[in-house]
């Protein structure tokens, strides 16, 4: 979980996923978190070395603090093969009237750093936090060094909270595509538990909140 100005975005994470959200964003952090983590795979199963594990997870929570999210989240294979990586964005200026989901909508079957193959799956769903909209897209990313392209599926809610003026963008991207029911699926089983819980008044002047 972590918060905003006012509240605190949570989720019901269970055994299939793993926090890895960042209050300070350094290497110490990350490497407590991820060394928690570790310790809760059985050895007999790992396909990997724990040090590796350790070591792309605390690389994951580094690279994804630098983004600004408010939720970094990890899903992974008993085997220690990655699933699925899941951000959580919060978009919103105070006193700027946020956009409907039919005026965002544009921008959310688009990707900045990657090309939408095919046409992406929209709908509408409704969740206990608000309403939303789904997308899901096949895409293509250049590589850095090479000839080709790297692809990848990527999940996206964005969400209009009831009551609030920001919109909450949850994105979860994976490679394994003989994996996709099993990930939508932990991903649909995921987000309706998503909370927005008020911080105290005490607790914000505390962590230096105005």
């Amino acid at each position: 979980m972590q918060e905003d100005d006012d509240y605190i975005v949570d989720f019901d994470f269970c055994g299939d996923w793993f926090g890895l959200t960042l209050r300070d964003g350094t290497r110490e952090e990350a490497e407590r978190l991820a060394a928690e983590y570790v310790a809760q795979f059985n050895p007999l199963h790992l396909r990997v070395s724990k040090d590796a594990l350790q070591r792309q997870l605390v690389q994951i929570a580094l690279n994804a603090f630098e983004s600004g999210p408010v939720v970094v989240a990890v899903a992974y294979t008993e085997g220690g093969t990655l699933l699925a990586d899941l951000v959580v964005y919060v978009y919103g200026e105070d006193g700027v009237r946020r956009p409907s989901p039919q005026e965002y909508l544009p921008k959310l079957v688009k990707w900045s750093y990657a090309e939408v193959k095919g046409e992406p799956l929209v709908a509408e769903v409704e969740l206990p936090v608000g309403p939303a909209v789904r997308v899901q897209a096949m895409l293509a990313q250049k590589r850095r060094f090479g000839w080709g392209s790297k692809l990848s599926e990527s999940l996206r809610y964005a969400v209009w909270p009831t009551g609030r003026e920001e919109i909450l963008l949850v994105e979860v991207d994976w490679q394994h595509f003989e994996r996709t029911d099993e990930i939508v699926g932990l991903v649909a089983e995921l987000v309706p538990t998503m909370r927005l819980v008020p911080t105290a008044p005490d607790v914000q002047s505390l962590r230096g909140h105005h």
